[in-house]
């Protein structure tokens, strides 16, 4: 299943996990952010929490900083012979993809470029939302079938880092999945405005 509702068939299970995710991800978003007025989506904990909004944004943020080097990595998946080996994460890939689970275990400071502003409209931030997690599942379908494993960014946050395409979809799931947790803390917020 992909988040437009249409049935895809997959041959790598790994990439089967990955669009099941993504759709429970847009799923969890929808729910979270009906139905809130500008005031609740843009209500903060505290000076140094975001908002519902915020943390809806920053991942869209987060998303778009891989975009060109996610093509850039299926063109060259592509140039090499297709994988028969399922793919699977190493145990450096398994511990970076666990420590951006929510909740949050290994805080990390924010690069200025996805830091999200202050005071949003809530159509614009889920209408663009909703297009970076639908431009990753047309991404992560287009990966079916290729080597997840040779092609190699550096990383956008620690250049030090290399990593394969397979970590780059799963951490991308990850980081969603952690600020939506705390997104739903936002919400579930005693002072949180009703």
């Amino acid at each position: 299943m992909v988040s437009d509702g249409s049935t895809v068939q997959v041959t790598d299970r790994f990439i089967g996990s990955l669009i099941e995710q993504l759709d429970e991800i847009v799923v969890d978003a929808r729910a979270l952010t009906e139905g809130l007025t500008p005031e609740q989506f843009n209500w903060r904990p505290g000076p140094r929490r975001w908002s519902v909004g915020q943390c809806l944004e920053h991942i869209t943020r987060t998303l778009q900083l891989y975009q060109a080097e996610i093509e850039r990595m299926l063109t060259e998946s592509r140039s090499r012979a297709a994988t028969s080996r399922p793919y699977r994460e190493g145990w450096f890939s398994r511990w970076v993809v666990r420590s951006m689970e929510p909740p949050p275990r290994l805080r990390i400071r924010t690069k200025r470029s996805v830091e999200p502003a202050e005071d949003l409209d809530r159509e614009p931030v889920v209408r663009e939302f909703e297009a970076e997690m639908a431009r990753l599942n047309t991404f992560i379908l287009a990966a079916d079938g290729l080597s997840l494993r040779h092609a190699r960014m550096r990383s956008p946050f620690a250049p030090v880092l290399r990593f394969t395409l397979g970590q780059v979809f799963a951490m991308n799931l990850a980081h969603a999945r952690r600020h939506l947790w705390q997104a739903r803390q936002v919400h579930s917020h005693p002072n949180f405005p009703t």
